[in-house]
Protein backbone atom coordinates (compact mmCIF):
# COMPACT_ATOMS: atom_id res chain seq x y z
CA UNK A 1 0.00 0.00 0.00
CA UNK A 2 1.18 3.77 -0.94
CA UNK A 3 0.36 6.64 1.09
CA UNK A 4 0.60 10.41 -0.83
CA UNK A 5 1.85 12.89 1.71
CA UNK A 6 0.92 16.36 0.22
CA UNK A 7 -0.59 20.02 0.43
CA UNK A 8 -3.57 21.47 -0.39
CA UNK A 9 -2.91 22.34 -3.61
CA UNK A 10 -3.74 21.88 -7.17
CA UNK A 11 -0.56 19.48 -7.75
CA UNK A 12 -1.05 17.29 -5.08
CA UNK A 13 -4.93 16.94 -5.77
CA UNK A 14 -4.44 16.25 -9.69
CA UNK A 15 -1.43 14.17 -9.39
CA UNK A 16 -4.22 12.12 -6.74
CA UNK A 17 -7.09 12.21 -8.97
CA UNK A 18 -4.86 10.97 -11.60
CA UNK A 19 -3.12 8.01 -9.97
CA UNK A 20 -6.93 6.90 -9.25
CA UNK A 21 -8.10 7.08 -12.38
CA UNK A 22 -5.16 5.52 -13.54
CA UNK A 23 -5.86 2.21 -10.87
CA UNK A 24 -3.95 3.36 -8.10
CA UNK A 25 -5.49 4.72 -5.92
CA UNK A 26 -3.81 5.66 -2.58
CA UNK A 27 -4.79 4.00 0.79
CA UNK A 28 -4.44 7.66 2.75
CA UNK A 29 -3.67 11.38 2.35
CA UNK A 30 -1.28 13.45 4.36
CA UNK A 31 -1.61 16.89 4.04
CA UNK A 32 0.56 19.68 5.70
CA UNK A 33 -1.23 21.74 8.56
CA UNK A 34 0.40 24.59 8.93
CA UNK A 35 -1.81 25.88 11.86
CA UNK A 36 0.53 23.31 14.36
CA UNK A 37 -2.26 20.36 14.89
CA UNK A 38 -1.15 17.20 15.70
CA UNK A 39 -1.39 14.64 13.95
CA UNK A 40 -5.51 13.75 13.09
CA UNK A 41 -8.39 12.44 10.60
CA UNK A 42 -10.26 14.92 9.11
CA UNK A 43 -13.72 14.41 7.67
CA UNK A 44 -13.82 15.73 3.94
CA UNK A 45 -15.31 18.57 3.21
CA UNK A 46 -19.36 18.30 1.99
CA UNK A 47 -19.27 18.05 -1.65
CA UNK A 48 -21.60 20.30 -3.99
CA UNK A 49 -19.93 20.27 -6.76
CA UNK A 50 -17.03 17.83 -7.50
CA UNK A 51 -13.75 19.56 -8.60
CA UNK A 52 -10.58 18.47 -9.03
CA UNK A 53 -9.13 21.52 -7.13
CA UNK A 54 -8.75 20.56 -3.55
CA UNK A 55 -7.21 17.65 -2.15
CA UNK A 56 -10.23 17.19 0.42
CA UNK A 57 -13.01 16.99 -2.62
CA UNK A 58 -10.54 14.43 -4.16
CA UNK A 59 -10.15 12.35 -1.15
CA UNK A 60 -14.04 12.43 -0.77
CA UNK A 61 -14.67 11.43 -4.40
CA UNK A 62 -12.39 8.58 -4.49
CA UNK A 63 -13.22 7.30 -0.17
CA UNK A 64 -9.72 8.05 0.96
CA UNK A 65 -8.88 8.33 4.28
CA UNK A 66 -7.40 12.68 4.44
CA UNK A 67 -5.34 12.93 7.70
CA UNK A 68 -3.22 16.87 8.48
CA UNK A 69 -0.07 17.32 10.08
CA UNK A 70 2.03 19.67 11.38
CA UNK A 71 4.90 17.65 13.63
CA UNK A 72 5.46 14.68 11.96
CA UNK A 73 6.63 13.44 15.71
CA UNK A 74 2.98 12.96 16.59
CA UNK A 75 2.34 10.45 13.66
CA UNK A 76 2.45 7.20 15.28
CA UNK A 77 5.19 4.19 14.18
CA UNK A 78 1.70 2.06 14.19
CA UNK A 79 -0.01 4.30 11.15
CA UNK A 80 3.28 4.64 9.18
CA UNK A 81 4.20 0.96 9.50
CA UNK A 82 0.85 -0.09 7.48
CA UNK A 83 2.52 1.35 4.20
CA UNK A 84 5.21 0.22 1.89
CA UNK A 85 5.78 3.66 0.04
CA UNK A 86 5.35 6.97 0.77
CA UNK A 87 4.99 9.67 -2.39
CA UNK A 88 6.07 12.61 -1.38
CA UNK A 89 4.33 15.81 -3.72
CA UNK A 90 4.56 19.01 -2.87
CA UNK A 91 5.33 19.26 0.98
CA UNK A 92 6.66 22.89 2.15
CA UNK A 93 9.21 20.95 4.85
CA UNK A 94 11.33 18.58 5.12
CA UNK A 95 9.96 15.15 6.32
CA UNK A 96 11.73 12.42 8.74
CA UNK A 97 13.37 10.03 5.68
CA UNK A 98 15.18 8.61 8.67
CA UNK A 99 12.23 7.61 10.09
CA UNK A 100 10.87 6.01 6.96
CA UNK A 101 14.11 3.87 6.21
CA UNK A 102 14.08 2.90 9.77
CA UNK A 103 10.18 1.37 9.59
CA UNK A 104 11.32 -0.40 5.66
CA UNK A 105 9.16 2.14 3.89
CA UNK A 106 10.34 2.74 0.48
CA UNK A 107 9.88 7.23 0.28
CA UNK A 108 9.69 8.98 -2.76
CA UNK A 109 9.75 12.48 -4.17
CA UNK A 110 8.24 14.18 -7.22
CA UNK A 111 10.02 17.35 -8.70
CA UNK A 112 8.73 19.33 -11.16
CA UNK A 113 12.03 20.32 -12.25
CA UNK A 114 15.51 18.73 -13.73
CA UNK A 115 17.65 17.83 -10.38
CA UNK A 116 20.17 19.07 -9.20
CA UNK A 117 19.09 21.90 -12.12
CA UNK A 118 16.92 23.29 -9.74
CA UNK A 119 16.23 22.19 -6.27
CA UNK A 120 13.71 24.07 -3.62
CA UNK A 121 9.75 24.93 -3.31
CA UNK A 122 9.22 27.22 -6.67
CA UNK A 123 10.54 24.96 -9.32
CA UNK A 124 7.27 25.86 -11.91
CA UNK A 125 7.74 29.21 -11.69
CA UNK A 126 11.30 29.17 -13.38
CA UNK A 127 10.32 26.41 -15.60
CA UNK A 128 7.70 29.13 -16.60
CA UNK A 129 10.46 31.89 -16.70
CA UNK A 130 11.96 29.32 -19.61
CA UNK A 131 15.31 28.63 -16.90
CA UNK A 132 15.03 25.37 -17.40
CA UNK A 133 12.91 23.15 -19.47
CA UNK A 134 9.83 21.32 -18.54
CA UNK A 135 10.89 18.15 -16.45
CA UNK A 136 9.06 15.54 -13.53
CA UNK A 137 12.17 13.87 -11.48
CA UNK A 138 10.59 10.77 -9.04
CA UNK A 139 13.82 10.82 -6.53
CA UNK A 140 14.34 8.68 -3.26
CA UNK A 141 13.70 11.10 -0.32
CA UNK A 142 16.72 11.66 2.06
CA UNK A 143 17.49 14.11 4.82
CA UNK A 144 17.94 17.24 2.45
CA UNK A 145 15.93 19.21 0.16
CA UNK A 146 15.73 17.21 -3.27
CA UNK A 147 19.14 16.01 -2.68
CA UNK A 148 18.31 12.14 -3.14
CA UNK A 149 19.23 9.41 -5.46
CA UNK A 150 16.96 9.70 -9.09
CA UNK A 151 15.02 7.20 -9.77
CA UNK A 152 13.40 8.76 -13.17
CA UNK A 153 13.27 11.19 -15.19
CA UNK A 154 10.97 12.49 -17.94
CA UNK A 155 10.15 15.42 -19.83
CA UNK A 156 7.20 17.76 -19.96
CA UNK A 157 5.58 18.68 -22.95
CA UNK A 158 3.83 22.54 -22.51
CA UNK A 159 1.66 23.22 -25.51
CA UNK A 160 1.40 27.20 -26.23
CA UNK A 161 -0.76 29.18 -24.82
CA UNK A 162 -0.73 27.03 -21.19
CA UNK A 163 -1.76 29.07 -18.37
CA UNK A 164 -0.01 29.00 -14.96
CA UNK A 165 -3.40 26.39 -13.49
CA UNK A 166 -2.72 24.34 -17.48
CA UNK A 167 0.79 24.22 -16.32
CA UNK A 168 0.45 22.70 -12.92
CA UNK A 169 -2.16 19.98 -13.88
CA UNK A 170 0.01 18.94 -16.95
CA UNK A 171 2.96 18.31 -14.89
CA UNK A 172 0.94 16.84 -12.19
CA UNK A 173 -0.37 14.10 -14.48
CA UNK A 174 3.15 13.68 -16.02
CA UNK A 175 4.08 13.04 -12.20
CA UNK A 176 1.28 10.49 -11.79
CA UNK A 177 2.31 8.51 -15.06
CA UNK A 178 6.24 8.77 -14.31
CA UNK A 179 5.43 7.11 -10.94
CA UNK A 180 3.32 4.60 -12.20
CA UNK A 181 6.48 3.46 -14.40
CA UNK A 182 8.59 3.70 -11.46
CA UNK A 183 7.04 1.17 -8.91
CA UNK A 184 5.39 -1.03 -12.19
CA UNK A 185 9.54 -1.94 -13.46
CA UNK A 186 12.78 -2.42 -11.57
CA UNK A 187 14.38 0.93 -11.85
CA UNK A 188 17.86 1.45 -10.21
CA UNK A 189 18.59 4.64 -8.10
CA UNK A 190 21.44 6.73 -9.43
CA UNK A 191 22.91 9.61 -7.81
CA UNK A 192 22.71 13.01 -9.00
CA UNK A 193 25.20 14.26 -11.23
CA UNK A 194 28.17 15.81 -8.92
CA UNK A 195 29.45 17.82 -12.07
CA UNK A 196 26.17 19.54 -12.93
CA UNK A 197 25.36 23.28 -12.11
CA UNK A 198 22.77 23.46 -8.62
CA UNK A 199 20.39 25.93 -8.70
CA UNK A 200 17.41 27.03 -5.93
CA UNK A 201 14.20 27.09 -6.83
CA UNK A 202 13.25 29.89 -3.72
CA UNK A 203 9.91 31.44 -3.72
CA UNK A 204 10.50 34.19 -5.94
CA UNK A 205 10.86 38.04 -4.59
CA UNK A 206 9.72 41.22 -6.86
CA UNK A 207 12.93 41.37 -8.90
CA UNK A 208 12.36 37.49 -10.38
CA UNK A 209 9.54 38.85 -12.61
CA UNK A 210 12.06 41.30 -14.48
CA UNK A 211 10.76 40.92 -18.12
CA UNK A 212 13.93 40.69 -19.33
CA UNK A 213 14.62 42.27 -22.66
CA UNK A 214 16.79 39.83 -24.05
CA UNK A 215 14.17 36.80 -24.01
CA UNK A 216 12.61 36.90 -27.26
CA UNK A 217 8.73 37.79 -27.65
CA UNK A 218 8.03 34.07 -27.49
CA UNK A 219 9.53 33.35 -23.66
CA UNK A 220 8.55 37.02 -22.39
CA UNK A 221 4.71 35.78 -23.75
CA UNK A 222 4.94 32.36 -21.82
CA UNK A 223 6.34 33.30 -18.98
CA UNK A 224 3.31 36.34 -18.52
CA UNK A 225 1.37 33.38 -19.39
CA UNK A 226 2.16 30.35 -17.64
CA UNK A 227 2.49 33.01 -13.82
CA UNK A 228 -0.66 34.91 -14.58
CA UNK A 229 -2.24 33.24 -11.46
CA UNK A 230 -0.16 34.78 -9.43
CA UNK A 231 -1.56 38.40 -9.89
CA UNK A 232 1.72 39.73 -9.46
CA UNK A 233 2.64 42.59 -11.79
CA UNK A 234 5.80 42.29 -14.15
CA UNK A 235 8.68 45.00 -14.35
CA UNK A 236 9.63 46.24 -17.49
CA UNK A 237 12.98 47.73 -17.20
CA UNK A 238 13.19 49.58 -20.46
CA UNK A 239 10.84 52.07 -19.07
CA UNK A 240 11.10 50.94 -15.55
CA UNK A 241 7.18 50.51 -15.13
CA UNK A 242 4.93 47.91 -13.80
CA UNK A 243 2.97 46.02 -15.84
CA UNK A 244 -0.05 43.54 -14.87
CA UNK A 245 -0.63 41.88 -18.31
CA UNK A 246 0.58 42.02 -21.80
CA UNK A 247 -2.50 43.56 -24.01
CA UNK A 248 -2.03 44.65 -28.16
CA UNK A 249 -3.91 47.54 -27.08
CA UNK A 250 -1.49 48.87 -24.09
CA UNK A 251 -0.03 51.56 -23.77
CA UNK A 252 3.26 50.42 -22.33
CA UNK A 253 6.07 49.05 -24.84
CA UNK A 254 7.71 45.88 -23.64
CA UNK A 255 10.99 45.55 -25.82
CA UNK A 256 12.05 41.62 -26.72
CA UNK A 257 15.02 40.41 -28.72
CA UNK A 258 12.99 39.99 -31.50
CA UNK A 259 10.53 42.87 -31.45
CA UNK A 260 7.93 44.97 -28.94
CA UNK A 261 4.98 44.06 -27.19
CA UNK A 262 2.78 46.37 -25.54
CA UNK A 263 1.22 45.68 -21.76
CA UNK A 264 -1.18 47.30 -19.45
CA UNK A 265 0.17 49.38 -16.31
Amino acid sequence: MFIVVGMECLLTATFVQTVCVMGQKPAALIVADRAGHAFVRVPHRHLIAVRDERVDETAFQYNIPLYRVHDWATVPDQFLMQFDTIVVVCYPTLLPAQRFTLHGIRALNVHPAPLPALRGPDPLFYTARGDVPATITIHQLDATYDTGDVLAAAGVHVPPGCDELQLIRIHAMQAAQLYIDVVSSARVAVPQQAEAPVGWAAFPFAEAYTLDPEWPMERTQRFVAMTDARKHPYWVPGVRQWVHALDPEGAVQVHCADGVLRARA
